[in-house]
């Protein structure tokens, strides 16, 4: 492991901590889902939540939210320094449905070069730059060409930077393995790949599909029960599935927190709840304690050090 980069700039892997792989702390889902629980902009009401995550034993999270849902990130750079707790922040588009027109003009070359400038400068004309691309999704059954240009424009950028991708997935359409085909087809290393949102999935053959690809397994919307969703319970059998069947290096863990609702001010479970529940249960499953900070630590970190590049 080498570097990564977070909002306050660059550390050392190894000070990076318990980290979750998939967070948003700031968030507009306004122009997909129009109402006031999809909007969260308020410094003070994340710091806080963060402020609990870190009291939990947290140590840093990554703030997904990109081009289409994301607010802005000198604020989330904020938080961070109010809280201690490392962010590393994504770049990139979010799911068709929000692209701008840039996305529909331009090439994966050029759109490669607005990654990499986000990278390396700084997005939105800020100074805060990105520490990993995504997250960056598909709809349901098939991928457009609109998706396909943002893809193979990420698995551009990850090579000329070094920074890891984080793609998003949905419960009922999936297509995490067509994914991994365009980016690998693309020229991007399997170990380079983060799949999100497979926490989602009941049916743990599929997520060891996936796995034998040789990517990270995203499982997050830990203590989300929604319709469709399964119970922690499931989460905990497939990860033991995962572990059990030589995977244990590819596992990583996040809540993937979006609403305000979610947040301990709104009533919520908040971030904590990984740490202070889940985790629990993981370790009673039987699950042993250097297995559990692998989940936790050091797979994450792997996963998002910069190899070469953007550093």
């Amino acid at each position: 492991m080498t570097d990564i980069i977070t909002v306050n700039g660059t550390i050392a892997a190894a000070d990076l901590g318990v980290t979750h792989s998939h967070e948003h702390i700031l968030w507009d889902y306004w122009d997909l889902l129009p109402s006031y629980n999809h909007i969260h902009d308020d410094v003070a009401v994340a710091s806080a939540e963060l402020a609990l995550f870190k009291a939990a034993g947290g140590g840093a999270m990554v703030d997904a939210s990109t081009v289409g849902i994301r607010v802005d990130p000198v604020k989330i750079r904020e938080v961070s320094r109010r809280t201690g707790v490392h962010v590393v922040a994504g770049t990139g588009w979010y799911r068709e449905r929000l692209y701008p027109q840039v996305v529909q003009d331009r090439t994966s070359e050029a759109l490669a070069d607005v990654l990499v400038a986000e990278i390396e400068q700084g997005m939105d004309g800020t100074d805060v730059r990105a520490g990993v691309i995504g997250e960056i999704g598909t709809e349901r059954y098939r991928i457009t060409p609109a998706e396909e240009r943002v893809f193979r424009a990420a698995a551009i950028a990850s090579q000329r930077t070094g920074v890891s991708v984080l793609t998003h997935t949905t419960h009922f359409g999936e297509l995490a393995l067509e994914q991994i085909a365009l980016l690998t087809a693309t020229g991007l290393a399997p170990e380079k790949i983060i799949v999100s949102h497979l926490g989602d999935r009941h049916d743990p053959e599929h997520l060891l599909r996936i796995a034998e690809t040789g990517v990270y397994l995203s499982i997050d919307n830990i203590g989300y029960q929604g319709d469709g969703y399964p119970e922690d319970a499931v989460r905990i059998a497939n990860i033991r599935t995962l572990v059990e069947r030589g995977h244990r290096a590819q596992v990583v863990l996040g809540t993937d927190i979006s609403t305000m609702d979610a947040l301990r001010a709104g009533g919520g479970r908040g971030y904590g709840w990984l740490l202070e529940s889940f985790v629990p249960r993981l370790r009673e499953s039987g699950l042993p304690g250097d297995v559990v900070e692998d989940l936790l630590v050091h797979n994450i970190a792997a996963a998002l050090s910069v190899t070469g590049g953007a550093r």
